[in-house]
């Protein structure tokens, strides 16, 4: 029963805000004539997947005749396509260029200086007569190709889809990277100084500076069909007098992408990460030696169009573990977990579409916790939403609603419910300001005695807006809640930042943030604030 009533979820959900889409896009009746938009010719076969410049074709013209640059009309981008050769339509010899779609000779150099046509008798004359495909080219228009090559983000949109973030914060300079071959190499050094009221996180507070040092580097694949990346990040902090809060933290990250078809192609992500636990984290040590936290990673999703309506399947294997902190074995909480995941969308237009998603994992404990009931559990995840597109030059991203449910197995523990609210969306609505939504909710494992997880919901905003040209303003605020199963803990941390950056030259940014931290619990003396001031400078190529 549980399996007909998540699949019915599924279908009821995905109806309902088909419907919803529908009537709000739904074209006006009218007796005109529609213009078609033709798929433009991509250069790659991961065009299929963007969203590039539109051009408009003559509905007088021939389908199959040639554009006036000598390229094959494109197909339409949501008809049956065939990849073989046409020939073309015309009877123009070869060499000589060919006649108008519709029959007239060619005027090059003149100006047409007749008066327009009056509108028909009884029009509204301000109404506009745009077809709603071709309205809605110039409501999101595609922002262009991306400097920085992100080509590999449909594993999940919510968290490896970098191109909402991409818009939102913007910059005057875009990195030009390093070109070494057919890649190009984008390296970048952070080097801060870091004031801090409350260093280790609790009601007891204690000051301390630190110096802290950050990389990035990336090598991109420039090539017309599939894609590589190589990433790697590192993280060093040192504290003057608490060194149990230093940071050596550091990453390695793979991402490819195989054109198998222009409307099929297969994405991977591998990863291994090392970072030291945050105070604030689930379960963690509020005082003493902080756990160092490894993190392997493997993701793989199959993305296929039909017309349409598109189809993904993706699973991941995650593997994580915690070293001993203090002569204690952190084994418990050790995991690993799978993951697999069907998604079908459905497209209105390039920039709206509507999708469903089921989701399964399983999870595998290294050793029990103090109770001694193992906490292995199975889980699902059900969510509907919408997605505006990734390559919109002012709406980007996606948002979703749904259910999840993670089983213990073990049946002393109970199942642990929740509602799910995720989001990945940027808004730009002028050249000089721009907003990103991020929300994320999930069921997380806990040690807590008798209890089988905890819900985490977490939401953000964060506003940029250039002051001028080379100085840029950002203020932000995230909230998240954690709700015990089957216990009376409950917590939650409201985080605000503001912070401006000035870009010297496209190599040179100089940057300060301020945040503030509020931290509480109804647990007895848990409460704590802590305020931290940043100053650094960024270097980049």
């Amino acid at each position: 029963m549980a399996v007909v009533w998540r699949l019915g979820l599924i279908l009821f959900g995905f109806a309902a805000a088909t419907l919803v889409a529908a009537f709000s896009y739904a074209p006006p009746a009218d007796a005109q004539e529609r213009t078609r938009i033709a798929r433009p010719i991509a250069d790659e076969p991961a065009a299929d997947y963007e969203t590039p410049p539109q051009r408009l074709r003559d509905f007088n013209s021939d389908p199959d005749a040639a554009d006036p640059e000598g390229n094959p009309a494109p197909a339409d981008s949501f008809g049956d396509q065939d990849d073989s050769p046409r020939p073309p339509s015309d009877n123009s010899a070869e060499g000589e260029p060919a006649a108008p779609a519709d029959g007239a000779p060619t005027s090059d150099g003149l100006i047409d200086l007749s008066e327009p046509q009056p509108p028909e008798d009884g029009a509204d004359p301000t109404r506009d007569t745009r077809p709603p495909e071709d309205a809605a080219v110039f409501e999101n228009p595609p922002a262009g190709p991306d400097p920085l090559l992100f080509q590999i983000e449909d594993v999940d949109p919510v968290q490896t889809d970098r191109r909402p973030a991409r818009l939102a914060r913007f910059e005057p300079y875009d990195p030009i990277g390093i070109r070494i071959g057919s890649f190009v190499f984008f390296p970048e050094a952070e080097i801060a100084g870091v004031w801090t009221d409350n260093v280790l996180s609790s009601p007891d507070a204690h000051s301390d500076i630190a110096a802290e040092i950050q990389t990035k580097s990336r090598l991109v694949s420039n090539w017309s069909t599939h894609a590589v990346e190589l990433r790697g990040t590192s993280l060093s902090s040192f504290y003057e007098d608490f060194p149990s809060e230093d940071d050596r933290a550091w990453g390695i990250e793979a991402r490819g992408r195989l054109d198998i078809t222009r409307r099929t192609n297969l994405q991977a992500i591998a990863s291994h990460n090392v970072s030291q636990e945050s105070r604030s984290a689930i379960d963690a040590n509020q005082a003493g030696e902080r756990a160092d936290v490894k993190t392997e990673l493997a993701q793989l999703a199959l993305n296929h169009r039909f017309n349409r309506l598109s189809l993904q399947l993706r699973g991941s294997v995650s593997d994580t573990t915690y070293s001993e902190t203090d002569n204690q074995d952190n084994a418990d909480r050790d995991t690993l977990e799978t993951k697999q995941a069907v998604r079908a969308s459905w497209q209105f237009k390039p920039t709206f579409s509507v999708f469903a998603e089921e989701e399964l994992n399983q999870r595998n404990k290294e050793d029990p916790p103090a109770d001694g009931i193992p906490r292995d559990s199975t889980g699902t995840r059900t969510r509907v939403g919408l997605d505006f597109g990734a390559t919109g030059a002012i709406l980007r991203g996606e948002a979703s609603i749904g259910y999840g449910r993670q089983t213990p197995d073990d049946n002393r523990l109970s199942a642990v419910n929740a509602f799910l609210f995720d989001a990945n969306l940027a808004w730009r609505p002028t050249e000089i300001t721009s907003f990103l939504l991020t929300a994320q909710s999930d069921i997380y494992d806990t040690t807590t005695t008798d209890s089988g997880g905890v819900v985490s919901h977490t939401i953000g905003l964060e506003a940029r807006h250039a002051l001028r040209r080379y100085v840029i303003a950002s203020a932000g605020i995230v909230y998240t809640h954690y709700d015990y199963s089957k216990s009376p803990i409950e917590e939650s941390a409201l985080t605000s930042f503001i912070g401006g950056e000035y870009y010297a030259s496209p190599e040179l940014v100089l940057f300060t943030r301020y945040q503030h931290l509020s931290y509480a619990s109804n647990q007895i003396d848990a409460d704590y604030e802590s305020d931290e001031i940043r100053v650094g400078v960024r270097v980049r190529k």
